[in-house]
């Protein structure tokens, strides 16, 4: 089958969807299909065109993998304001559909922002009649009001969701990657349950795996063995709330052999900075940009990976960084919705530890008590990667995806 892919973001970005569209696209193209990419030009997490790229319309290139690869022009968010992500979710939908008016796919898979790019491209296909399968990352506009960056009320946010339904029910297939986000699709936005399926974000368990935590990166940065590491690795953005982690480093100062490293880069990193010299915190310390090929040796050097998320958040997004902590073998300490598929994640993993969000308070006491249960803290550790390995892991969860475009594919061809 011919195979085209929109994907708002795509290696060398770090981002999980731009990691997992590559490899869907490789795994396509092994399997005997013929696979072109659409995306952007590489930019994320720091909103900053990455070097050796220009700015140009359009750059076409058959890569090494065997798919051909279309960077177009969009917009860059440089800054997390509602206008600039507004501009450059228009930006991308309007360039990538105009790349795509030429071609003719059997199926489209979208991973791409969210209702307008998402809406631009879906409508193009269903009129040429061309399946559209949406790979849904967060649930918008709702993701969006938890944030405060839409109003809860008023002509807004009803359109939006308006339109947002009407794109999900007009799709062949809807990837979710939760059951939550399953059961929402379903009985908000009315889309039929035998059209949604549930595949979970993943990552390459032989790219991201355990590493001796007395490494290079401990090494490299002067950190001792007997220096208790708490660390954040991902980007530091909206919904992380790392300025919790932050205040929760403010109120363990007395705790002598604990070290809070945050790794990564975002549009929040600068205040959390600001942040932490306010409290002049010595036992906070920032590392950036966190590289794909870093991950690994980066996350060994941990004894504790922490998840702030903000209060409401985890229930309309999935934090990829779960996936790359458990493949890492680290225990997690989660500050999120107890209700939220993330906290069930932990829990059935039984890999870690949940507090409330954005209570700095409850973050600091639960370390505290994890600090007295390092053996423990191993076991959860080891129960992670398992339980990642069978349930998050590329060999599991991209035949998956496969084998649903070609379902849609074949669905297609018997009801012509």
């Amino acid at each position: 089958m011919n195979v085209l892919i929109v994907s708002a973001v795509f290696p060398p970005e770090p981002v999980t969807s731009a990691v997992t569209s590559e490899q869907l696209a490789v795994e396509l193209v092994n399997a005997g299909h013929d696979v072109t990419v659409i995306t952007s030009f590489p930019n994320r997490p720091g909103g900053k065109l990455y070097p050796g790229y220009s700015k140009a319309f359009r750059r076409v290139e058959v890569t090494k993998s065997g798919y051909r690869l279309i960077r177009t022009f969009s917009l860059i968010s440089a800054k997390p304001t509602a206008l600039s992500r507004f501009l450059e979710n228009l930006s991308f939908g309007l360039t990538s559909t105009l790349n795509s008016l030429t071609l003719k796919p059997d199926v489209i898979y979208v991973n791409t922002w969210p209702i307008i790019a998402m809406g631009l491209v879906t409508f193009l296909f269903y009129v040429r009649n061309v399946p559209v399968v949406l790979n849904i990352q967060d649930i918008y506009p709702e993701a969006a009001i938890q944030l405060g960056k839409l109003p809860r009320r008023g002509p807004v946010p009803l359109i939006l969701k308006y339109i947002d339904g009407s794109i999900a029910r007009r799709s062949a297939a809807l990837i979710t990657i939760s059951e939550n986000f399953a059961e929402f699709y379903h009985k908000v936005r009315k889309v039929p349950r035998d059209r949604i399926h549930v595949v979970y974000n993943w990552m390459d368990e032989d790219e991201i795996k355990p590493g001796p935590m007395m490494g290079s990166f401990r090494k490299a940065h002067g950190i001792s063995q007997d220096k208790f590491v708490i660390m954040y690795a991902g980007n530091v953005g909206a919904t992380a709330d790392v300025q919790t982690v932050i205040k929760a480093a403010a109120l363990l100062k007395d705790c002598n052999d604990v070290l809070f490293l945050i790794v990564g880069d975002g549009s929040n990193r600068l205040a959390c900075e600001s942040l932490a010299e306010r409290y002049n915190l010595s036992n906070v310390r920032f590392f950036y940009p966190l590289l794909r090929h870093q991950v690994s040796e980066v996350q060994a050097a941990a004894n504790l990976m922490v998840l702030p998320m903000r209060r409401s958040a985890a229930l309309t997004s999935v934090p990829s960084k779960l996936i790359a902590y458990m493949l890492s073998a680290k225990p997690v300490l989660a500050a999120v919705d107890e209700n939220s598929d993330t906290a069930k994640v932990i829990h059935d993993a039984k890999c870690g530890v949940c507090v409330t969000p954005e209570d700095p308070e409850a973050m600091a006491a639960k370390i505290r008590e994890l600090l007295q249960m390092q053996e423990e803290l191993i076991q959860m550790g080891q129960r992670a990667r398992y339980y990642a390995e069978q349930n998050f892991s590329r060999k599991i969860c991209v035949p998956k995806l496969i084998s649903i475009l070609e379902k849609v594919v074949d669905d297609v061809r018997i009801a012509r």
